[in-house]
């Protein structure tokens, strides 16, 4: 199913924005407005295009969608787990052409996890043991081996524009500091020359809790966990600073490339304490969440038995964190999602500039944080039917109007 949209003569309306120092003088009846209150936010879009097809016999026929992106020519770029092949679409939503495909040749691709695209088109390819390196006119550039057991395996989705990965998660190695390295949150740099990792920051984090996990090599055992563990999320600005959040409270730090907080974006909004009503809103979640976990792991061919505690076993902090997703579109405004008030994913969504300035918020049922952003407002959504078909749907943000 292809549907496309043409470009039409359309009313421009501004990108508006509310100063946090200005808040203070344009309350209602000329009174001051409280920081923490919210400036509803309407969001005006147009649709685009949608590729995913369902009859199972064209290229967009995806099978696992693990990365879509744009590029500044808006280009949407997607990678498709299952067929190990990346798809680069036009902005009317056609096939321009194809990049890989399953095999362990120069260029081809073999358990390739994560797709992070440059501005100019140019790929970055992470999979199990190797990144692959592609130019922006999908050309075959260079491979990086990895050795799982002493560099570790890095899950990046970002890259600086000298190429250097961000990533949070690098996955065995060889860590002489292992303890020191479960009980924080480090951030790493790394280059693709072979060169060691640079730690960039190291994120704030609760005590661990005491949920315990064991593998006896026939049943992996995984506890519960604790709920309401504060997020660390994170994004990067054009000048090659990071949006971090961190923290229970609304905070978000501007990290620059030498590891400093150059600057700090706050709200007063609290978290909410945890009570009984919130517990049982997250049992709920953890009981759905646990059994689409178990039968996804059903569908592999694994050697071993995956075993995990219940709803009832699950720990608790004793606050909701305030935000709960942050992204960071073309134009450099961070998207900040907040928590609902049964600390759940489906608040409303907070647009900020890092200068500090206070954009508005979209409400819980109005326009979501989208799988990728690109140039002019372009928007993408990976959307699934009751068939659980992929599709990607494209559409442009045309404004941000006061809502009312």
């Amino acid at each position: 199913m292809r549907t496309t949209i043409p470009h039409r003569a359309r009313a421009r309306f501004p990108l508006v924005f509310f100063p946090l120092a200005l808040l203070v003088a344009c309350g209602d009846a000329g009174g001051p407005r409280d920081p923490a209150e919210d400036i509803p936010l309407n969001a005006v879009t147009e649709e685009v295009f949608t590729v995913g097809s369902v009859t199972g016999d064209a290229w967009d026929t995806f099978g696992e969608l693990a990365t879509v992106a744009f590029d500044a020519a808006s280009n949407l770029h997607i990678l498709d787990g299952q067929a190990q092949r990346i798809y680069m679409v036009g902005p009317d939503g056609s096939l321009l052409r194809t990049v890989g495909g399953p095999g362990e040749g120069p260029g081809e691709l073999n358990e390739a996890g994560r797709l992070i695209v440059a501005r100019d088109g140019s790929y970055t390819v992470t999979a199990f043991g190797r990144i692959d390196r592609f130019a922006p006119g999908g050309e075959f550039v260079e491979r990086v081996t990895l050795d799982p057991f002493t560099t570790g395996q890095i899950i990046a989705n970002m890259a600086l524009p000298d190429g250097r990965l961000v990533t949070a998660t690098i996955l065995g190695g060889d860590d002489e500091d292992e303890e020191e390295a479960e009980s924080s949150r480090p951030i790493y740099l790394f280059p693709l020359d072979g060169t060691e990792p640079q730690l960039l920051y190291t994120a704030w984090d609760l005590p661990e809790d005491e949920t315990d996990s064991e593998f006896t090599g026939e049943v992996m055992r995984i506890g519960a966990g604790r709920a309401f563990e504060p997020g660390l999320y994170y994004d990067l600005l054009t000048d090659g600073r990071l949006a971090l959040v961190d923290s229970i409270g609304y905070r978000v730090k501007l990290i620059g490339l030498d590891g400093s907080v150059t600057a700090t974006i706050e709200r007063p909004i609290a978290p909410l304490a945890v009570d009984d009503a919130i517990r049982e809103a997250a049992r709920e979640r953890f009981r759905q969440f646990n059994a689409d976990l178990l039968e996804g792991l059903a569908r592999l061919d694994l050697n071993f038995r995956v075993e995990r505690e219940g709803a009832e076993e699950l720990a608790f902090a004793d606050e909701v964190p305030v935000i709960g997703g942050l992204e960071v579109d073309w134009e450099d405004r961070i998207w900040l999602e907040r928590r609902d008030s049964t600390g759940g994913p489906d608040g409303p969504i907070d647009i900020v500039t890092p200068e500090g300035d206070y954009i508005g918020t979209l409400p819980p049922d109005g326009l979501r944080t989208p799988a990728a952003f690109g140039p002019d407002g372009l928007m993408a959504f990976i959307d699934r039917d009751e068939f659980d078909v992929p599709t990607v749907r494209v559409v442009r943000l045309v404004a941000l109007e006061p809502a009312g």
